[in-house]
């Protein structure tokens, strides 16, 4: 059982994540408005990250959940800014996620899915079937956070949010 303490550590690290994803955000955005292809993940994984993404934090999708998950997916994994990174997951991640994007598809049966369901049902673990892939819980949070960063670690997500932009280092490049 986590207890307050791991809550407020996990929260720490998802913003000192997210500040230090801000620069590199604009990118992604861009990329996903370009529709610009993937280095690591499928088309399919793409869009499958890019749904449950959104479903898990609204303006993930156009936010381009998919290009920055892809993009860390393809760096070293010491460069990464991807979540697993923080929660000390071994390398490679693109096996994390692989593994759990499959898993999705073997659970909506080739449906067309509605994810704010599977959504529920991951962060609750009783999706099914889960095997073959890291536990549902871990999945969740591991994407959710990732979405997070992506929407809200700019200075306009900081903006909406109604809170001050205050980086300890400054993005080199406006946005």
């Amino acid at each position: 059982m986590i207890g307050r303490r791991g809550v407020l550590a996990g929260a720490a690290l998802t913003g000192v994540a997210a500040a230090a994803a801000a620069p590199a955000i604009r990118r992604w955005i861009d990329a996903a408005k370009r529709g610009d292809g993937f280095r690591t993940l499928s088309a399919d994984e793409a869009a499958k990250l890019g749904h449950l993404g959104e479903a898990l934090v609204p303006g993930a999708h156009a936010a381009g959940i998919a290009h920055y998950v892809d993009h860390h997916l393809s760096v070293p994994a010491a460069e990464s800014l991807l979540m697993l990174r923080y929660l000390d997951i071994a390398p490679p991640y693109a096996d994390f996620y692989r593994s759990g994007l499959a898993q999705l598809a073997r659970s909506a049966g080739g449906r067309v899915a509605n994810w704010t369901a599977i959504a529920g049902s991951l962060a609750a673990g009783t999706i099914t079937p889960w095997d073959d892939a890291p536990p549902a819980a871990l999945f969740y949070f591991v994407l959710r956070a990732d979405a997070v960063d992506v929407v809200y670690g700019t200075e306009a997500g900081f903006e909406r949010l109604g809170v001050p932009y205050l980086p300890h280092i400054p993005p080199g490049a406006r946005w």
